[in-house]
Parts: C-alpha cells; sequence; structure tokens
C-alpha cells in the first residue's frame, strides 16, 4: 500500500477529492457472485460477467481506508461495466490515470506516462489488472486480433436531436474557459455532425501553437464531466478578406 504523501502532485489533488465519493468499493453484491476474485496484499478486485460472455456486467474492490489505491480501482471499475475484460486489461489504468490526473501540473517523469512510471499508487493496481490478465487468458484463451472496443455513447445522449446536445455542452465548455481564463470568445462549438463528432472554431487571437494542446484539454475536459467519449475537431474557415485570400 502506498503512503498518501507520496502520491505524486499531477495526481494528489483529484485522487483526494475521488476519495471522498467512492462508488464500487465493497459492493453489497454475494460473494459468490463474482466470476473473477483476484486479491494482493489486502487489496481485492471482483469482476462479473454477462451470461458467462467476456462482457463485464459489474466490477468492485476493497482496499485499505484511506488508501490512494482506492482510487484508481474505483474508476477502473466504472471503466469496466460495459466492456469486454481484454479492454480493462489493456486500458483500464491507463484511463484510470487520466482521469486522475491534473493536466495543469506538472507529470512525476519526462517523457510518455504510463502506469508503470505513474507513481508508487499504481503498483498494486498493476498487480491485480497482471493477475486478471491471466485469469482471462486461462478462460477465454489469448486474444491475436486488434481490441476495436468503442466504448458507445449513452442512451440519453442519443436521444438528444442536435440541438439538445449542443445544449448539454455548452455550459461544460463555458466552465472550461472560466476555469483556464480563457477568453469567452476565443473558440465556438459551431457543428455536431451525424458522427457524433464536435467541431470548434478558434479565433484569429488564438496562437495557432496553442490550439491543439486546449483542444485536448478541453477533449479531457468534456469526457471528465458528461462521461461521454466524445470527440472535438477543428472546423477550418476561410478568410474573409477576398484579397488576403488571393
Amino acid at each position: 500500500m502506498s503512503n498518501p504523501s507520496d502520491v505524486p502532485a499531477a495526481f494528489a489533488e483529484k485522487i483526494s477529492e475521488h476519495l471522498q465519493s467512492l462508488r464500487h468499493k465493497g459492493r453489497s453484491v454475494a460473494a459468490d457472485a463474482a466470476d473473477i476474485a483476484l486479491e494482493e496484499a489486502g487489496f481485492s478486485l471482483c469482476l462479473a460477467f454477462e451470461d458467462g460472455s467476456e462482457s463485464i456486467c459489474e466490477a468492485w474492490f476493497d482496499a485499505p481506508e484511506g488508501a490512494p489505491e482506492n482510487a484508481i480501482l474505483d474508476v477502473l471499475c466504472e471503466y469496466a461495466a460495459g466492456a469486454p475484460v481484454r479492454e480493462i486489461v489493456e486500458h483500464g489504468l491507463i484511463y484510470a490515470l487520466q482521469r486522475l490526473r491534473d493536466p495543469e501540473v506538472t507529470p512525476p517523469v519526462q517523457g510518455i506516462l504510463t502506469p508503470r512510471n505513474a507513481g508508487a499508487c499504481f503498483a498494486i493496481p498493476l498487480k491485480l489488472v497482471a493477475a486478471l490478465r491471466r485469469e482471462a487468458e486461462s478462460r477465454f484463451g489469448r486474444h491475436k486480433d486488434t481490441n476495436f472496443f468503442d466504448r458507445p455513447f449513452s442512451a440519453a445522449w442519443k436521444n438528444l436531436d442536435k440541438n439538445g446536445k449542443r445544449d448539454y455542452v455548452l455550459p461544460y465548455i463555458d466552465s472550461f474557459k472560466t476555469a483556464h481564463k480563457i477568453a469567452a470568445d476565443a473558440f465556438e462549438l459551431v457543428e455536431i455532425d451525424q458522427y457524433d463528432r464536435l467541431f470548434l472554431v478558434f479565433s484569429d487571437e488564438v496562437p495557432v501553437w496553442d490550439k491543439p494542446g486546449m483542444l485536448m484539454d478541453l477533449e479531457r475536459w468534456l469526457r471528465d464531466r458528461t462521461g461521454e467519449r466524445i470527440e472535438l475537431f477543428t472546423e477550418v474557415v476561410k478568410d474573409a478578406n477576398r484579397i488576403r485570400r488571393l
């Protein structure tokens, strides 16, 4: 178990916040309901599958009170529901890392940040996921094809028309601008296409080199707050000045 004081600064605030609202710890499910139950140094991870398939219908965990790993395992269990077990093995902790990382704080390592180098708080979750991989392969075999799993939008999102989806995301976009001290007219949402991709137009005042980072930060912000797999793109707008276009 890692010490809360050892949690890297990039994760400290979000992990602390998440520890106040754990949703998947010690779920009131009968012990024999778990199709897979894993234990490591006082931590446990349990999964139940849909009708003997590889799709997870429920996940829960247990961990010592106050341990930072609680937050990581809770996010992992949240992501597990509705996904095939291979998705959790391959991408579950990456998702948890992204959810619990503050992009405004310098990461703990240079280069690519992964669960393996993100700090001691990921060590036991990594061991549990490694054990899950072994157990899943023994039950379902080793997959040799590419994992194309893509979590669908929620039923609530699908039931909204374009105007409803726009009205739903605009407050989150406004809160992102406020939180990051970005001018209200720095960019605007101009289109939601048939594939539910969101297109933004940036004002001329936003330097071109700032746009990719801003787009990624906003996409992460929207996904964290809506729970939807929102994708953002930029819309190219032709210069309105005819002379400059010549």
